[in-house]
């Protein structure tokens, strides 16, 4: 009797306690929010990184409108309906999307390449704001006064849509695909580590010397001082165009974002001394679960006991577009290493006389699921462009890497990946034969590669929760109310001088030069007064003598 007493005592402390816990639990509300995203770059690359975070959002029940060229398919929706899934599609036929459309004839390795990432950015911005803003169904959507609880928005090379933001007076959050750009760090009101921390469109190394870092601080200012001109009047224009007049400064709207997703993580890129309102959500597009391999393929690498190289340049770039000496080189390096190669290549056929139809170890397809390929054992190496998705997903997987940067964030991608020890960059201008050759030989037969890649794989997927988690818990925070101003630094509301201190310093070094001024003067005063007593006295005793 005395032990079913106890046992009876402890169930009910079992029920108690576990009221108390579904109490606790139950004081965060489940609120379903309205959302809106707008997402209006060409460039799929970028789309696939919001793509998880918005569909997980709507089965979660939030009401998703989602302005962008990249509606849901029909098979998408087929697989999974989504109703809460709204699409605003701003596709448009003739422009169509950015997808295999870098020529790579076009591509060089100058230094002042920055300029000309600077106007090809420039460009694409002008052209995204003028197509979405003067579509119909956004302006109609505007003036239909439908009220929203949160915004979603890409942080990238246009603030045109703060007008948007502006219109519907309603919290938002910016997501960046990429490292930070120079602008949104200081648009958030972080320092620019320039120390150490290389700039978006430079070339620079890791670590860098006082001549880099002097010219890392120069590039970081330089690009924020044209964006903050040439981009921020052009956006100007452009929204007050079509939603004008009365618009107020667009870059003191992007100031009060409620917090900033960043594509990035520390174990890769590096750690960044951010506000509680800038969260890394590197790797969200990466699927939780790896997926059966198409049976040609899976055949291909199953049989690869000495090993893969997978060769996929991204979504952007043709690489039907590679100039002739330059595939000759690539072809003939790939036939003869003594590994196997799976080759993307965009279009139907292979280039005569090339010599991949009797190849025995080089498989060519015009479409391959990366992230699956990669977690195949078979497969040690991926050779890439240093796009931030592919390298992701090259580090989650653990495998060494060979990257060929073209332009953009892929410079500092891949330069970050070496860093690490676990990639080599190679120039695509520079490349012959034997460079290529014995960078293949180098990160094959070196332990110290895939010893680092699955180091760094370990550290980039040990984390308290998911990406996609992270995002989701941060969304939902945000359009429960509690963001502003509780997260936000109120540095973001401060000048750039006010920031780091310039007008103290200034003052303090005038008032310093001003107290010198006044020490040296009182001093001469001092001087000259004493001088003049020592002639005078020296004048009277020499009358007395005479």
């Amino acid at each position: 009797m005395w032990i079913t007493g106890n046992r009876i005592i402890f169930l009910l402390f079992l029920v108690v306690l576990t009221s108390c816990s579904d109490a606790n639990n139950s004081t965060v509300p489940k609120k379903q929010l309205k959302i809106l995203a707008v997402f209006a770059h060409l460039g799929k690359s970028h789309f696939d990184v919001f793509k998880p975070l918005l569909e997980e959002l709507s089965r979660r029940g939030h009401e998703l409108t989602v302005i962008s060229h990249f509606p849901r398919t029909e098979k998408a929706i087929a697989e999974e309906p989504l109703p809460t899934y709204k699409d605003i599609s701003l596709r448009n036929e003739k422009l169509g999307v950015f997808v295999n459309v870098v020529d790579l004839h076009a591509i060089d390795s100058r230094y002042f390449q920055i300029f000309t990432d600077l106007y090809m950015l420039y460009t694409m911005s002008g052209l995204v704001c003028d197509i979405a803003l003067k579509n119909p169904e956004v302006k109609q959507l505007v003036d239909s006064g439908k009220k929203f609880d949160l915004m979603l928005v890409e942080s990238f090379n246009t603030n045109c849509f703060m007008v948007l933001v502006h219109k519907f007076n309603v919290p938002f959050i910016q997501i960046s695909t990429h490292q930070l750009m120079a602008w949104a760090i200081d648009d958030l009101g972080v320092s620019n580590e320039a120390s150490y921390i290389p700039s978006m469109f430079t070339r620079l190394p890791r670590p860098m010397n006082f001549f880099q870092r002097m010219i890392n601080a120069v590039s970081a200012f330089v690009t924020t001082m044209v964006f903050r001109t040439l981009f921020n009047w052009r956006d100007y224009s452009v929204a007050n165009e079509f939603y004008g007049p009365g618009i107020p400064d667009l870059k003191s709207i992007s100031n009060n974002a409620s917090l900033m997703f960043v594509n990035t993580h520390y174990s890769v890129h590096g750690a960044i001394s951010f506000p509680p309102n800038v969260i890394e959500i590197g790797g969200i597009h990466i699927s939780p679960k790896v997926k059966p391999l198409p049976p040609k393929i899976k055949k291909f690498l199953d049989e690869a006991h000495e090993g893969v190289l997978y060769f996929n340049l991204g979504s952007m770039v043709k690489t039907a577009s590679m100039p002739e000496d330059k595939l000759k080189v690539f072809i003939k390096v790939f036939t003869s290493i003594p590994r196997k190669v799976i080759w993307k290549w965009e279009v139907d056929g292979i280039p005569d006389n090339s010599g991949l139809d009797n190849s025995n170890n080089v498989l060519i397809e015009k479409w391959l699921p990366q992230y699956d390929i990669l977690n195949h054992p078979n497969v040690k190496c991926y050779f890439g462009h240093g796009g931030l998705l592919g390298l992701s997903e090259g580090v989650q997987s653990g495998v060494p890497m060979v990257l060929m940067p073209f332009f953009g964030d892929q410079y500092q991608n891949a330069i970050a990946a070496q860093a690490r020890g676990v990639a080599l960059v190679v120039d695509f201008v520079k490349l012959n034969e034997q460079t290529l050759k014995h960078t293949l030989d180098e990160i094959f037969n070196n332990t110290r590669y895939r010893e680092n890649a699955k180091k760094l794989s370990k550290a980039f997927k040990d984390r308290p929760n998911t990406p996609l988690e992270t995002a989701v818990w941060w969304t939902e925070y945000v359009g429960r109310g509690n963001a502003s101003p509780y997260i936000r630094s109120e540095a973001a509301n401060m000048s750039w001088c006010q920031r780091n201190l310039i007008d103290v310093m200034v003052t303090l070094a005038v008032l310093a030069l001003l107290s010198l001024y006044v020490s040296y003067r009182i001093l001469k005063c001092i001087l000259t007064r004493a001088t003049k007593r020592q002639e005078q006295k020296n004048g009277a005793m020499s009358k007395k003598r005479d």
